[in-house]
């Protein structure tokens, strides 16, 4: 047998389905494997179909021909998509610009590149909608482009588009009080403190924070319990709050606008802002697919119709 008949046999294309199988299992175990435990099956895969078509030219005619070499192209592009994918999570205050260095991978294609280090945008307001029984029905975060001068909406199921990475809205999101601290001799520092995801930990909205110079503060905001009987809206901006903020034993109940002078520093309340979470998704391959997988659906039909037409005049009763 030769190589090409050996490369085109059905009992390599079971091996290749067996050790793709093996390899998306595998992938949990070894996640820092996972791209390359799916790829190599798939490239596998491709080089069995690839010979197929080349030692078996039936597999190459007409709409066959057109939906093997689709199935080929699909099989290239998912080792390609799985090589270079990208997920990750994001943090962002309002205000605040986004940072490649913030971003959190949870996978990553070992071909996948620096893209994330051109990207640029600055995190607006949110606003979330719920319905009764505290119940997330609507979200929308806003955001400004560089050189755009308005403001784009992020939602669960609207993303944010900026080079082939997809920004998503999620249901971790909370308060961010902006506090500015001024230290004994040194310049004001201004900057947001991430208080837990809310109203997912609405009674825990508690932060420790160290301030410049070693000032270790207890930072609780304290908000009106939640009335779950009726729907509601979460903007941080507009929400009626009170910065429980404790240093040494000594508790402060602060307004934006107010601040607390201590033998270590002045501690000024600024405003209320929120920080959203995201999560950021690309895949270069995922339009390529659907259009390719779309084309190999018509090949497939094209040579159905074409064998119904052709046993059409044999069946009793049938014209000819």
């Amino acid at each position: 047998m030769g190589l090409d008949r050996l490369l085109a046999s059905p009992r390599l294309t079971v091996a290749g389905f067996a050790a793709l199988g093996a390899g998306v299992c595998a992938a949990q175990a070894w996640p820092a494997l996972a791209a390359w435990l799916i790829a190599a099956p798939l490239a596998v895969l491709a080089l069995n179909l690839s010979a197929a078509l080349w030692v078996f030219p039936r597999l190459r005619r007409g709409g066959l021909g057109l939906f093997h070499g689709c199935l080929l192209a699909c099989l290239l592009l998912v080792a390609w998509g799985r090589l270079t994918h990208f997920d990750g999570h994001l943090f962002i205050a309002d205000g605040q610009e986004f940072d490649p260095a913030a971003v959190e991978t949870d996978s990553r294609g070992p071909w996948h590149g620096d893209g994330l280090q051109r990207l640029a945008f600055l995190q607006g307001p949110y606003t979330v909608t719920y319905a009764p029984g505290v119940h997330r029905r609507h979200t929308s975060s806003r955001v400004e482009l560089p050189g755009e001068g308005q403001w784009r909406e992020i939602g669960d199921d609207t993303p944010m588009v900026l080079d082939g990475y997809r920004f998503y809205t999620t249901a971790n999101k909370g308060f961010a009080p902006v506090l500015t601290w001024t230290g004994a001799g040194a310049p004001p520092v201004t900057g947001a403190i991430m208080l837990p995801s809310y109203p997912a930990n609405e009674g825990q909205q508690v932060h420790h924070w160290k301030a410049p110079g070693g000032a270790a503060w207890s930072l609780a905001l304290r908000t009106r319990p939640l009335d779950e009987a009726n729907g509601w809206t979460l903007a941080p901006a507009t929400t009626d709050a009170v910065l429980v903020a404790e240093l040494a034993g000594q508790r402060h109940e602060l307004r934006p606008g107010q601040e607390v002078v201590t033998a270590a520093g002045v501690l000024r309340y600024e405003l209320l802002a929120g920080w959203m979470g995201y999560r950021i998704f690309y895949d270069p391959t995922l339009v390529p697919l659907l259009c390719i997988a779309l084309l190999g659906v018509a090949g497939l039909a094209w040579h159905l119709w074409k064998r119904v037409e052709g046993l059409a005049p044999a069946l009793p009763g049938a014209p000819a």
